[in-house]
This record gives C-alpha cells, sequence and structure tokens, in this order.
C-alpha cells in the first residue's frame, strides 16, 4: 500500500501584491539591515548596541533579530523573561501575515520582537515559498517581512532588523523589506567573504527594493592601534564590494574582557562601565567601548540624513 501524503498547505501571499507596489515605490530611511553571510563578526553585539544607544538620543526604536540563535536575548539579558518568546510572536506574525507584535521593552524606548528556534518555521516556510514560485512567477512571498514591518512601521523612529548569517531567504527578505544594509566586518578572508556574500545578494535584491542602499562597513573588533593596518583593511574592504559601501571611520575595538562583561551580564557596554562590583580594567574598557558605539551612532545618522537630502532633492 503506498503512503498517504498530506499536500502542503503555504501561506497565501496574494494579499501582498500591494506591497510589491508600495516597496518599488518608497524612499523611506528608517529600517536598517545588519548582515554579514558569516557569523562571528559581532552583528548581534552590534545591533543590540546601536538600537540602545539610539534610544540613548530619544529615539523609539524597534529591534527585530531575524536569527535563530536568539543573541539579542543575551546581549539585552531577557533571555528566561517574558520578554523572550523563543520567536514564535515572529513567525506568527510572518505566517499569518500580520503586523510585529514585540513581546515588550528591553529597556526604556528599545522594544523587541526576538528570534529564536520557532524562526525555523519562517525559513521552512519561505524556502518553500521560493520554489513554488520558480513555477508561478509570483514574487510577492519576497515581501512577507517588509508587509509586517509596514504595519507597525509608523510607531517607531529607527527599525534594526538583525539578519542571521546563513540564510538566504532571511537576508533576502530584510532586504526587500529594508532602506539600509549596515555590515560589520572583521579583517579575516571568512569575514570578507561574507561581506561579499552581502553584496551579492544586495545587487539581488534591488530589482525588488530599488531604494536599498548599502550604508557601509563597520571594521570590528580590531586593535585601534594600528592606523596603517587600519587603512590597509578599509582599502581591501572597499575593493571587496567595488566602492559601492565606503567603510566607516569608527571602528569596534577588541577588548575581550568586555565582551565576556557585556554578554555574561546581559548589559551592553556603557552600562557594563556603570555596574558595581566590576574590576576596575574593565570598566576602563567598557568605556571606550561604549564611546566607539557612541560615535559609531553619530557617524551612523550623519549618513543616514544625507541620504534623506539626497533623496529629497
Amino acid at each position: 500500500m503506498s503512503a498517504v501524503t498530506t499536500p502542503l498547505t503555504l501561506t497565501d501571499t496574494t494579499a501582498l501584491h500591494p506591497m510589491m507596489e508600495v516597496v518599488t515605490g518608497r524612499l523611506r530611511r528608517k529600517v536598517i539591515v545588519i548582515a554579514n553571510g558569516k557569523g562571528g563578526v559581532g552583528k548581534s553585539s552590534l545591533a543590540a548596541a546601536l538600537a540602545e544607544v539610539l534610544t540613548q538620543i530619544g529615539r523609539n526604536v524597534l529591534l527585530v533579530e531575524m536569527d535563530p540563535q536568539g543573541n539579542n536575548g543575551e546581549d539585552l539579558g531577557f533571555i528566561g523573561s517574558d520578554l523572550y518568546d523563543r520567536g514564535e510572536g515572529q513567525a506568527r506574525a510572518i505566517l499569518d501575515l500580520s503586523g510585529f507584535k514585540p513581546t515588550g521593552e528591553a529597556r526604556p524606548g528599545l522594544w523587541v520582537v526576538p528570534g529564536g528556534e520557532a524562526l525555523e518555521e519562517i525559513t521552512e516556510e519561505l524556502y518553500t515559498q521560493r520554489r513554488a514560485a520558480r513555477n508561478s512567477g509570483d514574487d510577492a512571498w519576497m515581501y512577507m517581512y517588509a508587509s509586517a514591518i509596514a504595519q507597525v512601521e509608523d510607531l517607531y523612529d529607527q527599525i534594526i532588523l538583525d539578519v542571521a548569517p546563513g540564510s538566504l531567504v532571511l537576508q533576502t527578505q530584510a532586504m526587500v523589506a529594508g532602506d539600509m544594509i549596515l555590515v560589520p566586518c572583521r579583517s579575516d578572508d571568512s569575514s570578507r567573504k561574507g561581506l561579499r556574500t552581502v553584496a551579492r545578494r544586495y545587487l539581488e535584491a534591488r530589482p525588488y527594493n530599488p531604494s536599498l542602499t548599502l550604508l557601509g562597513i563597520v571594521l570590528f573588533g580590531v586593535n585601534t592601534s594600528g592606523t596603517r593596518v587600519q587603512k590597509n583593511i578599509r582599502d581591501l574592504l572597499e575593493a571587496d564590494v567595488r566602492g559601492a559601501a565606503p567603510v566607516f571611520e569608527t571602528v569596534i575595538r577588541y577588548v575581550e574582557s568586555a565582551a565576556v562583561a557585556c554578554r555574561g551580564l546581559g548589559k551592553v557596554p556603557h552600562e557594563v562601565a556603570e555596574e558595581e562590583g566590576i574590576e576596575a580594567s574593565v570598566i576602563t574598557s567598557a568605556k571606550r567601548l561604549a564611546g566607539d558605539y557612541r560615535a559609531l551612532a553619530t557617524e551612523l545618522l550623519t549618513r543616514i540624513a544625507g541620504l534623506i537630502r539626497a533623496d529629497e532633492s
């Protein structure tokens, strides 16, 4: 007797057809995609710290972790709390074509849509939608995240998407939904290969989101004293993307003691710098690291303001 198989039911994306026109016709500089094709380059640490710094200057921020690892929960210290739902809320929003509903505020003004293992349901759906689209020619599925964001975007000043490094479909969704791509990168060959992967996916996403911009590359985890070495690395990184994205002047220094303290305490650098009972050397390192993130936020907002001026001219 042959086995009985149940046909796979896909989310009906017909309702997303108007979103295709919205995205291709918009000019909006709100959604920052943080991505690299390789893990371990500081992506989640950058997303959490940058989001928190933006709240310190009065921005209302939504942080969406598009990653099954759930590292934002560790960086911001909400694993095990009511804020951490293993990504179940995110999965419901995407599969139901509804707007994102944050689980709450990880910090005042910093609203979170956590990642976690439940995102596997999303990736399974997206890969199946991708295969089905090859036969139907209907690319509406590519706007599932764009729709979830569009339904809530007016509630926030900035939206940050922290995207899994190894997922083609999640990176594609983020780039179609986003406005600007920020790429953290170390100086090793694997990180640079990951950078080139992002650049390639950026070009693939542009036909679906013409206003998408490569905002820049953030050199992460480097020795701040090696000026000549830094210049050589910058030249290599800009060559990797053929000049399509500049390297930010601000670098995020490598301070292992501060990084370990941040992850262990579930706090971002400026919070660790104010923590009692921490070794003086760790506090000093955390203060310097916090200064890097503040300087990066200033440079980032200046660059975004330039894009907005260019859009309006």
